[in-house]
């Protein structure tokens, strides 16, 4: 076993022992100038946001739950020096059973994988676990470069597995590990990438050591096959009015770019732009909102009181809570309804926040039939979310499934207008989105919530209702963090509307 020699230290600014994992690996596929500020200027990579780190988490449960696929293996700790793992890694090789998180290291690189089964006289299995409901391209790089490392550490490697969620998967009870996840085999894809995988370590370790920070320009690789940690620092240089605000306009907004082109307020009428396009490069110019009073007086007269406004938060955890659903699948755990009987009445507001005991889609169905009534509009925002929530959550219990049609007829979608460029102020900044439409057209906004967007909204419920370690007063005050911003969701909603009347 080809293990490095114990180091004092991580590295030294003579950058004596360089050490490239996987993730840095596959973080330098995607930019070489990340891979460069991880290893020479890591103080200057922004932390990890919450909601990043939340599935984050969610990949660490999909994990443990596929250790359980082997349940006399053994879980080894996590030594901070990669020749410790590899030594430990060595010694429980020696015991034939599935090993997880197992460490070896080969010339100047070294892996950790997720599962390492016997399969047969001194073979093994590489099984790498993901949480996606696919196989996409960049896991064969992350399969790879394992193979890689395993077979120069002198490991025999019968096959390599991609272990990833089925997508069909419905829970019934407890959870059998073997029935939600699915395997692909992926060794003749890992073995064809060898050439590609052993030139990247190679070119990898020379960028790391370079003096300066490569230059690379911002492209679509900022954001996939991840988005970049290091986004916010390169992007800092554009304008508050950048081209890349144009409304699905990022292949031109990059022909900008290259252009020198960076701001909307310097574009003149690109023969490119279309539109709804230069709807945005005027306002922006002009710095005064537009208005298509024709298309919104069209759009208000769609409209029939009551009016309901409808939002819902969910939850789409990647391993299931409840049964009859299946990986990440949206259920709601909450809505807010603010209903006006006629024009000019106050609203009256109504919402439901889940116990999180059980399946709270039975008693939100039964609330709604009462409150939606039989006639008027409901009105939500991007109504394609509220639409698949109700009729998904319908048909799962089947007394609604009749009830639902008739609902959906009347859902009017309050994003139109907007998506439509009915209307659009300069501060929506290129988004029709609730929480650029609602400050920009009114004076509310969302400034000062403990919790201000719908995936915050998501994780917090998740965190203090499935874990059992987290205090009451905690719980108690992310709930009341909860039901001040799905209500303000709502009555954002009827603002918004009492604005587009005063434009009509």
């Amino acid at each position: 076993m080809d293990c490095w020699p114990r180091l004092d230290g991580i590295m030294n600014n003579n950058k004596r022992s360089i050490r490239l994992s996987k993730t840095k690996f596959l973080e330098g596929l995607q930019c070489p100038r990340l891979l460069w500020y991880e290893y020479n200027r890591k103080k200057d990579i922004p932390e990890i946001d919450p909601v990043t780190q939340f599935v984050f988490d969610q990949g660490k449960e999909v994990g443990r739950l596929a250790q359980k696929m082997f349940p006399k293996g053994i879980l080894l700790d996590r030594d901070p020096f990669p020749q410790g793992h590899c030594d430990q890694s060595v010694e429980a090789l020696k015991l034939d059973k599935p090993l997880f998180e197992a460490g070896f290291v080969f010339g100047k690189a070294y892996a950790i994988a997720d599962i390492l089964a016997p399969s047969g006289t001194d073979a093994w299995d590489l099984l790498e676990v993901k949480s996606s409901t696919k196989l996409k391209d960049e896991h064969l790089y992350d399969v790879a470069f394992q193979k890689y490392i395993l077979d120069g550490s002198g490991i025999s490697l019968r096959r390599c597995f991609l272990v990833h969620i089925d997508p069909d998967f419905v829970k019934d009870g407890e959870i059998d590990s073997q029935d939600f996840f699915e395997k692909e085999d992926v060794t003749v894809q890992a073995e064809e990438l060898r050439p590609t995988i052993e030139r990247g370590i190679e070119e990898m370790l020379g960028i790391i050591r370079q003096k300066d920070a490569p230059k690379v320009p911002i492209g679509p690789h900022c954001s996939a096959p991840y988005e970049c940690p290091l986004k916010g620092v390169c992007w800092d240089f554009l304008p508050k009015d950048h081209v890349f605000m144009l409304y699905r306009g990022a292949k031109l907004a990059f022909e900008l770019y290259k252009e020198g082109i960076l701001s909307l307020k310097n574009l003149s009428d690109h023969p490119d732009l279309n539109p709804k396009q230069l709807i945005q490069v005027n306002a922006h110019r002009s710095g005064i909102p537009y208005a298509d009073k024709e298309a919104i007086r069209q759009f208000l007269k769609g409209l029939g009181y009551p009016l309901y406004f409808l939002d819902f938060e969910t939850i789409a955890p990647a391993i299931p809570v409840y049964d009859g659903t299946g990986p990440y699948q949206n259920i709601p755990f909450q809505y807010s309804l603010h209903i006006v009987e006629k024009e000019g009445a106050e609203p009256r507001h109504y919402v439901y926040l889940a116990p999180g005991d059980r399946d709270p889609r039975p008693e939100i169905l039964r609330q709604l039939k009462d409150l939606l009534g039989k006639q008027g509009s409901v009105i939500a925002y991007n109504a394609v979310f509220e639409k698949n929530i109700l009729k998904v959550a319908s048909e799962a219990y089947g007394e609604y499934e009749g009830w639902y049609p008739g609902i959906e007829e009347r859902i009017v979608d309050l994003l139109v207008p907007f998506r439509n460029f009915a209307y659009y102020h300069p501060k929506q900044e290129g988004s029709a989105s609730l929480k650029s439409v609602l400050p920009a057209i009114t004076k509310s906004n969302y400034e000062g919530l403990e919790i201000a967007d719908g995936q915050s909204a998501s994780r917090e419920y998740y965190r203090v209702t499935f874990d059992p370690k987290v205090p009451k007063e905690d719980k108690k005050r992310v709930y009341q963090a909860l039901e001040k911003y799905c209500s303000l969701d709502t009555q954002g909603m009827v603002d918004i509307l009492r604005e587009l009347r005063k434009l009509s």
